[in-house]
């Protein structure tokens, strides 16, 4: 990843190109040259120190053959706070400039234009902010509009090279033309990081564009602010100073998060890491086809499918068995090993309620005594004056012999069954 290290050659090339740009204001004589360069010579030995820079990254790139064309952007408020700056200051600066551009001006048209790309610019910026502050980027629709501020830096070029055109080259200012070129290449490859949209290596773009960028528009800006203050200049030119700050910062800001956490093609791998569904529809195949997948089936079937659905099956039947016993009343299937259940006297003559007996239940029948265990009752004899009590064996009743007891249904219908077979 050797684009990212373009950084290191950018910085000593900032620092001279802010230098020279405020010395042009401040640190001229009385001839009005510094280091013998009038302000002219001044803005074009910036622009070529810009275009060496680009020289610079560009064969960096060359040797480069890992950086990912993709990033995962990360959580940055300082971006997300210069983002809505950015946007604001591009609405104000553009707006303002044809507020104060008059009707009969020989740009007129081109300066509406370039008012009415600033206003969904703005709006890009600022939805751009989201992303940094959640630190995710979401594809959908709106990230269309992040392609916004690269069609206003075009219109504005249009407009720059018309305005630097109109004399001579040698005699006219070109630095805001150049800086608008860079402007436009650095974002669209930043709309293209933001936004997700595939392309050759967007990645790539904002370190090749965006550093030369960088260093064009801080010190454009400075020139700009300082120069007007100076001669004391309309609010549009302190309009534009402020908006080359915010967009040079905010790139400056995105570059050095892209600096710390680019990532290679091979990281990118195990960021996508879910291989096609053709992949992994042929992984399947293969790994059923192994021995492995048959224990694995194998076990799961004896161990657990076929335990668990006897043990459930047995239960159910047992369960569905029983609920029909006991849905029909007073049966139940008779086994060799218990006496079929009768009914005596006394519980023949129990209410109905009490009387109501299930398959599944077997009336207890009373335990009759033995004729040893009966003890003669206890009477009393009264004689004349005197009352003793003596044990007399008389009988209550006669003494019968028991009668065989009635039969009921059941019995009647199981004699004729007996008496058939």
């Amino acid at each position: 990843m050797k684009v990212k290290y373009s950084i290191i050659p950018f910085i000593p090339a900032a620092l001279a190109m802010i230098i020279l740009r405020v010395m042009s204001v401040f640190g001229a004589d009385e001839s009005g040259k510094v280091f013998g360069m009038d302000k002219m010579t001044v803005s074009y030995t910036v622009i070529g120190i810009a275009l060496c820079l680009f020289v610079v990254c560009i064969v960096i790139n060359i040797f480069d053959r890992k950086t990912a064309p993709v990033y995962p952007v990360k959580r940055n408020p300082v971006a997300g706070i210069l983002s809505i700056l950015s946007g604001a200051a591009v609405i104000a600066s553009s707006v303002g400039t044809f507020m104060s551009t008059t009707t009969d001006t020989e740009y007129y048209i081109m300066t509406l234009i370039c008012a009415i790309f600033s206003v969904p610019a703005g709006i890009a910026f600022m939805l751009m902010s989201r992303v940094h502050f959640l630190g995710k980027s979401i594809v959908s629709g709106v990230s269309m509009l992040f392609v916004f501020p690269a069609l206003w830096g075009c219109s504005e070029l249009v407009y720059q090279f018309l305005d630097s055109t109109k004399v001579s080259i040698s005699a006219s200012d070109m630095t805001s033309m150049f800086c608008f070129i860079f402007i436009t290449l650095y974002y669209f490859s930043h709309s293209m990081v933001i936004s997700r949209i595939k392309g050759r290596n967007p990645v790539k773009g904002c370190f090749i564009y965006g550093l030369p960028a960088v260093a064009l528009v801080l010190s454009h800006g400075c020139y700009t602010l300082f120069t007007g203050m100076k001669e004391r200049a309309s609010f549009t030119v302190i309009l534009n100073a402020v908006m080359m700050f915010a967009l040079g910062l905010y790139a400056l800001c995105f570059i050095i998060e892209l600096f710390a956490n680019t990532l290679s093609k091979d990281e990118l791998e195990i960021i996508d890491g879910l291989p096609a569904e053709a992949q992994m529809q042929a992984e399947e195949g293969q790994y059923i086809a192994t021995n492995d997948y048959d224990d694995l089936v194998v076990a799961g079937d004896v161990d657990t499918d076929e335990t668990e659905s006897t043990d459930t099956r047995s239960s159910e039947y047992y369960q569905s068995a029983q609920g029909l016993d006991d849905f029909i009343i007073g049966y139940q299937p008779p086994q060799d090993d218990e006496p079929v259940p009768y009914l005596t006297k006394d519980e023949m003559q129990r209410p109905k309620e009490e009387s109501f007996i299930t398959g599944t239940q077997r009336p207890e029948m009373p335990a009759e005594k033995p004729a040893e265990e009966l003890q003669p009752p206890v009477v009393q004899v009264v004689d004349q004056g005197t009352e003793t009590e003596k044990p007399v064996i008389k009988p209550l009743t006669e003494r019968k012999e028991p009668e065989q007891p009635n039969l009921s249904d059941v019995e009647k219908l199981l004699d004729e069954l007996n008496s058939k077979k």
